[in-house]
């Protein structure tokens, strides 16, 4: 198995009884309310046949850290909200970066890395010291900064991000977040992620 990415995947907060509100939302829809709680996997059979719709009523927040190169393709999930730590504002006081574990299976690849990144950040201090701001010295800044993110999903995005981003196409470090994601909501809401 190939060595992890340094990434943090950590639960803030839930709608509470998330499965229960879903299947009473599906339940309304089918006009079978007196049904709740009566069928286990009730849920997972409205998704088999499509019925996804009950399931945006359930929503997750998560503080997620990892490079900024992946965060990049984070937000490209639109039904979402964000918050994320500003380089506008914020000045990059220490080097903090990610370095891939490809990189890390090569002397000469760590070499060329660390080389890269030492340069980047040297710039970076040279650039505040001359009196830009952090705004526009941290244009030198590579996307391996780390960076932390508050991200909000509905349940129904949720399953979108992690059946696309735990593909083997994805970016390795985005699909250690959706594994994250992934065994996190298989633990929270498994009627609604145990087939993912």
């Amino acid at each position: 198995m190939a060595e992890k990415y340094d990434v943090q995947v950590t639960l803030l907060a839930i709608t509470p009884e998330a499965e229960r509100l879903i299947e009473s939302a599906g339940r309304l829809c089918w006009a079978t309310q007196d049904k709740t709680g009566t069928v286990p996997d009730r849920i997972q059979r409205w998704l088999e046949i499509g019925h996804e719709s009950m399931v945006e009523h359930a929503s997750a927040s998560f503080l997620i850290r990892g490079s900024r190169a992946m965060t990049h393709e984070l937000v490209r999930h639109r039904l979402a909200s964000y918050s994320q730590r500003s380089q506008r504002y914020v000045r990059e006081t220490e080097p903090s970066y990610l370095v891939p574990p490809e990189v890390r299976a090569s002397a000469a690849a760590v070499e060329a890395y660390t080389s890269a990144m030492e340069s980047a950040w040297k710039a970076y201090a040279a650039l505040l010291k001359s009196g830009l701001k952090p705004e526009i010295a941290r244009y030198v800044l590579p996307n391996s900064c780390y960076t932390d993110i508050v991200c909000t999903w509905n349940f129904r995005e949720l399953r979108h991000i992690i059946r696309l981003r735990t593909s083997p196409r994805a970016l390795p470090e985005i699909r250690d977040v959706a594994e994250a994601l992934r065994a996190i909501m298989k633990r929270e809401a498994p009627q609604v992620f145990e087939d993912l």
